[in-house]
């Protein structure tokens, strides 16, 4: 072997006992084994006992609920909370992998968003996963996601509660901070299809009806039409979905939104099962407020009296305590005004046809003006 080969050799065998010491005093000196460790290794066979989450941070606590597929979110009167996104949280926190540990001085926690909720100026946030009799299944303090180059594994640092010390963790877990954005995604579900007629009541105005006389007919215009003017289908079809799995912004007892719900729009649903559904939409500072309510419907046939029954009061018990926010694009389907349901007016048939402004001079190029003067 040359003596150029050698010495790399050489210098390629000191690099790698180098890095072992490095890697073995690092070892000594922090107690930490280069290997991958689950934060939460037991969580997922605990899955199933767990009864309640927290979650904290500056001014702010979530507190959820109930088990398996089945929870709530406390901070909304017990509304239904969307078990997906517990699930997801969950799973994030079963899956959160401790792969380098950082820094265990407190007074350098702020700058990884690891101080504690209750602590002046914390940005970090603290869940805990509870068990029968409140037992601690989980407890960790999330701070701030560590910048990832490319497609690699998400990064966070993390912090347990009663610790100092701090870890770079694999993973990714973002609990939402507010009370709403756990509440289930839909305040109600009408299917368009089961709907038969809609009357649509502004304060004040004439009702818009529109109705069809089977479930594969398509909706029409029952109220009069200004002479000249057409129904627009499309647009008037819409109006029938209004109830369709309603998503959901916010929802509130009744007694906690203050409004005149006599200056509500009064929105009738009746369904081919002889059931009338009824949303009252309020608008508050530009925010659409709905309440719901199920009644058997006036025309309803004898045969159809006791299903129909059992279905309002189901609906009754569901809704009649609530209020829900809804996105306004949503309230706008189902509350429109005549004008709404009507094809646009053809243009003029003696309009001029758009072009630059001003009258021009021959030979002068498009869109130049006559001198002043002449």
């Amino acid at each position: 072997m040359s003596r150029a080969k050698w010495i790399l050799a050489g210098a390629t065998l000191a690099l790698v006992l180098l890095t072992l010491w490095a890697v073995r005093d690092t070892g000594q000196r922090t107690g930490y084994v280069a290997h991958a460790e689950k934060l939460f290794p037991e969580l997922p066979a605990q899955a199933a006992a767990v009864r309640r989450i927290e979650i904290r941070s500056a001014g702010q606590q979530v507190t959820l609920q109930g088990s398996g597929s089945d929870w709530t979110v406390v901070d909304k009167h017990d509304f239904p909370a969307d078990p997906a996104k517990v699930r997801a949280l969950l799973e994030g926190l079963a899956g959160l992998t401790l792969i380098e540990p950082r820094t265990a001085d407190p007074a350098r926690h702020a700058a990884l968003n690891l101080q504690a909720p209750d602590t002046a100026g914390a940005r970090g946030v603290l869940v805990r996963v509870l068990g029968e009799n409140d037992a601690v299944l989980a407890a960790v303090l999330l701070g701030k996601p560590r910048a990832a180059a490319g497609q690699g594994p998400r990064q966070m640092f993390v912090r347990r509660p009663n610790e100092d010390q701090t870890w770079l963790a694999e993973g990714a877990v973002d609990p939402q901070r507010t009370p709403q954005l756990w509440l289930r995604g839909e305040a109600f579900d009408l299917p368009q299809a089961k709907v038969r007629e809609v009357r649509v009541q502004h304060p004040g105005q004439a009702p818009l009806v529109i109705s069809r006389g089977a479930p594969e007919a398509s909706f029409g215009l029952q109220t009069p039409v200004p002479k000249g003017r057409d129904p627009q289908p499309s647009t008037i079809g819409a109006v029938a979905y209004g109830l369709q799995r309603l998503p959901l912004q916010n929802v509130f007892k009744v007694d906690e939104v203050a409004g005149d719900w006599a200056q509500a729009v009064s929105v009738e649903f009746d369904t081919f099962d002889g059931v009338t559904v009824t949303a009252r939409v309020l608008s508050l500072n530009s925010v659409p407020h709905v309440r719901l309510s199920a009644a058997v419907a006036a025309d309803a046939s004898a045969e159809q009296r006791p299903a129909a029954t059992t279905e309002a009061e189901r609906i009754n018990q569901q809704a009649g305590d609530w209020v829900y926010v809804v996105p306004p694009h949503t309230v706008a389907t189902f509350t429109p005004r005549l004008e709404d349901l009507l094809a646009p007016l053809p243009a003029p048939a003696d309009a001029a046809p758009p072009g630059p402004p001003g009258p021009g001079m021959p030979g002068m190029m498009s869109g130049m003006r006559r001198p002043s003067g002449m």
